[in-house]
């Protein structure tokens, strides 16, 4: 990461504990690359969906990277979440609504994430409907990246997404899949620094998520 991008960062971080701004950064690193991969240098002028936006925090991130913000629509279950959202992201078009009955049209979208949203989907049916949903709104030549829990966490009314079932959501797609984010107990007990923390972080079993792009290939 450069000093500029660094320093820039400091006002999209600064409200984090040292731990949690690593494991913010590492997974936004993480993700950019994967997005430079598939020949998505900017996000600029792109039509781009969060499933499961939450108080609307990386719709923040994607606008403080180059989003034009009234390009980016979110959606949450809970509708409290929706309008912190919206209050957050006034340009944004937020939802409360179910990912797995969107409201927006075939091919609006050019990018779709699901960041931790496929394991708050407890239900089998629920996932697999969402997963489809998720393709039907993006255009061919469409990507939908998925950062989720592959280990079980913490909260109990969670179940993570394995990636074996990630494959078997989108078998008819092409998925790329790595593993990533060190182990947030760890992080934390290091305190984010990061000398400690990029070494383990090499070790794959010590990376907890999976960061994918499941592309819908053009007709």
């Amino acid at each position: 990461m450069s000093t500029s991008t660094a320093r820039s960062n400091e006002a999209l971080y600064s409200h984090l504990s040292d731990a949690d701004r690593y494991i913010h950064e590492t997974r936004d690193e993480a993700f950019f690359s994967l997005l430079k991969r598939h020949a998505i240098v900017s996000l600029e002028g792109l039509r781009v969906l969060e499933l499961g936006c939450g108080d609307g925090a990386m719709i923040r991130s994607l606008a403080h990277y180059g989003a034009n913000p009234s390009l980016i629509d979110g959606i949450d279950i809970n509708p409290a979440r929706a309008s912190s959202a919206h209050a957050a992201n006034p340009p944004a078009r937020i939802a409360a609504g179910d990912a797995s009955h969107l409201p927006y049209r075939n091919a609006s979208f050019d990018l779709a994430l699901a960041f931790t949203s496929f394991s708050s989907m407890t239900d089998e049916a629920i996932r697999a409907r969402a997963a489809t949903e998720a393709l039907r709104v993006l255009r061919p030549g469409g990507i939908l990246v998925v950062y989720d829990f592959r280990v079980n966490p913490t909260n109990p009314a969670t179940r993570p997404l394995r990636e074996a079932e990630l494959r078997d959501l989108f078998r008819d797609r092409r998925v790329e899949i790595e593993r990533v984010t060190l182990a947030p107990p760890i992080v934390r007990v290091l305190r984010g620094h990061r000398a400690l923390c990029r070494p383990l972080e090499r070790l794959p079993w010590l990376r907890t998520h999976l960061l994918a792009a499941v592309t819908k290939e053009p007709q």
